[in-house]
């Protein structure tokens, strides 16, 4: 049924195995880019305080960028997933297409509003008289690089869809590695300071989108991107947007609550923002190996459910929750057990180190739990239920995490502010429970109908044996 090969992996090999295939480059690309993180906030670490505070600030405006280019990447991809699992590739070509074009275009829109907006957003973000001038140098630079953040975000979430995942990974790898060689030497050896860090995320960055582009225009890839299948249209706006909102929504609630976070850190002191910005970064860590599983996921969800294979869906819904558990257990263990080794790596600062590793145990204390939440929300956005991810992406960031927030703050003073997304996050995996029960309701009740006419066919068949 299957021509390509890719296509054929998707429907035939088996659940574990592909599983592992699929999961495997997605983890080493997150891992890269967790590690990238991390090595440049150790850089980033060595100007200062303040600068760490500035990146901390920046954040939540990166995050807002990459937000956009994730709702297009998440919505085509489930959708792309599914139309190779229904065998209709031309649709698939055509959805990819006006994915990469409509995030490009967004992209110079962005960059132009965001740099002319650029001190007031800062402002609104939490950036304090000190640490003004380094968030304008850093942030200046981000802005400017949207086009290539977008295109990253998206272009990457669709070449996994279509079963690519190692190229995924080279592209992210590529990325993070050049960055983490360019990051010493435009900060330290030009002496470009922390404007060297964004510039040099931004070179990385647009490495990677031209590889990620010759990719598609070679044969390696299933899609054919071609502007004349440019052809925007409602109906694929609606799908994409139905699948990726509930992504905008998290991405950019996210970038609210880091704000919140950032604004009431500032009323302690520089060194309450730098240990909110290393204790996002470390968390980010194990957060971004959890989504290498589930992105490896993702792609297998979506085509078993298009072309209905219900068991293959159900066996890798169980397989992936195991493995992102145990992954979030070992997790726990080294953040909780030794997080004062942890936070030693990014600044040398006494005060830091403290209040760094009090929050840190705090937030690893959720970890054995991101993985079920972080897979079943995937499954809901891979099956094309947009109701139940919207839910979920709401409530974590939002509806969770910001009364928590002033609530906890206002009780506990400083050490509330490190228990607010533990909190968060235990509520969510409440949530996700529960909504995954009545979603799973519906694939045993589809297992079931599938049951039903395969018995029939089989009936039918024998009848006709008989017959003849």
């Amino acid at each position: 049924m299957y021509k390509d090969e890719k296509t054929r992996k998707l429907a035939e090999t088996p659940i574990p195995k592909l599983l592992t295939e699929m999961s495997i480059p997605a983890i080493i690309g997150m891992l890269v880019s967790a590690v990238y993180n991390i090595v440049d906030t150790i850089f980033v670490g060595r100007i200062g305080t303040e600068a760490i505070g500035a990146v901390t600030i920046a954040f939540p405006l990166f995050m807002a960028i990459s937000a956009i280019g994730l709702t297009f990447g998440v919505g085509s991809a489930s959708l792309i997933s599914r139309l190779l699992g229904e065998n209709n590739k031309e649709m698939a070509n055509r959805v990819s297409t006006t994915s990469i074009i409509t995030t490009f275009i967004l992209g110079i829109v962005l960059a132009v509003g965001g740099l002319y907006f650029l001190r007031p957003l800062l402002r609104l973000f939490g950036a304090t008289d000190i640490i003004m001038p380094y968030a304008v140098n850093y942030t200046a630079i981000i802005i400017f690089g949207s086009i290539f953040t977008m295109s990253n975000m998206n272009m990457n979430n669709m070449v996994r869809a279509e079963g690519s995942a190692k190229m995924s990974m080279v592209a992210l790898s590529t990325g993070a590695v050049l960055n983490i060689i360019l990051d010493p030497i435009l900060i330290f050896y030009f002496g470009m300071g922390i404007a060297g860090a964004s510039a040099a995320t931004v070179f990385a960055q647009a490495v990677s989108t031209v590889m990620l582009i010759l990719f598609y225009k070679s044969e390696k890839s299933v899609l054919d991107f071609k502007i004349k299948e440019f052809k925007p249209s409602l109906s694929i706006y609606t799908e994409i947007m139905k699948i990726g909102i509930p992504t905008l929504i998290r991405q950019l609630l996210s970038s609210v609550a880091m704000t919140l976070l950032n604004n009431m850190a500032a009323v302690y002191g520089a060194a309450v923002v730098a240990s909110v910005g290393i204790i996002n970064r470390v968390f980010s860590f194990g957060f971004f190996i959890i989504a290498g599983f589930t992105q490896g996921f993702q792609p297998i969800a979506g085509f078993n459910f298009g072309a209905l294979k219900i068991q293959r869906l159900k066996d890798s819904i169980k397989i992936t929750i195991k493995r992102t558990t145990i992954f979030g257990m070992i997790l726990f263990v080294v953040f909780f057990f030794f997080n004062k080794q942890v936070i030693s790596f990014f600044s040398r600062d006494p005060e830091v180190i403290k209040i760094a590793s009090t929050g840190l145990r705090l937030y690893a204390l959720v970890l054995p739990l991101l993985g079920f939440s972080i897979t079943i929300n995937t499954l809901f956005q891979a099956l094309g239920h947009g109701i139940p991810a919207t839910i979920l992406s709401f409530s974590r960031q939002g509806l969770f995490f910001i009364p928590a927030i002033f609530l906890l703050s206002n009780n506990f003073k400083m050490q509330g502010l490190f228990m607010a997304q533990p909190v968060a996050d235990g509520l969510t995996a409440l949530l996700t429970a529960l909504l995954f029960i009545y979603v799973y309701r519906e694939i045993k009740e589809l297992e079931a109908e599938e049951k039903g006419k395969l018995k029939q066919k089989l009936h039918l068949k024998y009848e006709h044996k008989n017959v003849r």
